[in-house]
């Protein structure tokens, strides 16, 4: 790896030597799969991926633990839920993180639940009923 850029990934993401990462990585591997660190003592390429690889698996711990030292390289995964959750509250009172609380999306989706859920129950017993009702949208309540 070019010089500048070791020297900032090591200062800017790392926050330490390559070294020293390469060693707490290469513990965890040689407990892990021996067959690895043995690649990676002949692939220089392949050192720098579990180097890399560990930092993503930290980031994650780091996000749970809160580790304050790491907050910029938090990561916290997520999946499909998530995005249908930012569909969900785009253009409406929660689209902006800071108006989301605990207690804000939780009775939002108890009130959405609760309204759809009744909405489908008079359906089924053969009341009309508007589709406009089955899109509850997120609004502040108390």
């Amino acid at each position: 790896m070019p010089g500048e850029a070791r020297n900032r990934i090591e200062r800017d993401v790392l926050l330490q030597a390559f070294d020293g990462a390469w060693a707490a990585t290469r513990a965890y591997w040689q407990g892990r799969d021996p067959s690895e660190v043995d690649r990676a003592e002949r692939d220089l390429k392949h050192r720098m991926a579990l180097v890399f690889r560990s930092y993503l698996g930290q980031s994650s711990r780091w996000a749970i633990s809160g580790e304050p030292s790491r907050r910029n390289d938090y990561q916290i995964w997520c999946g499909p839920a998530m995005s249908a959750f930012n569909h969900w509250t785009r253009d409406s009172f929660l689209a902006q993180p800071e108006n989301r609380s605990v207690v804000q999306i939780a009775r939002n989706l108890l009130e959405g639940a609760a309204v759809v859920t009744r909405a489908q129950h008079l359906r089924a017993f053969g009341v009309p009923v508007p589709t406009t009702v089955f899109s509850f949208r997120p609004r502040p309540l108390a």
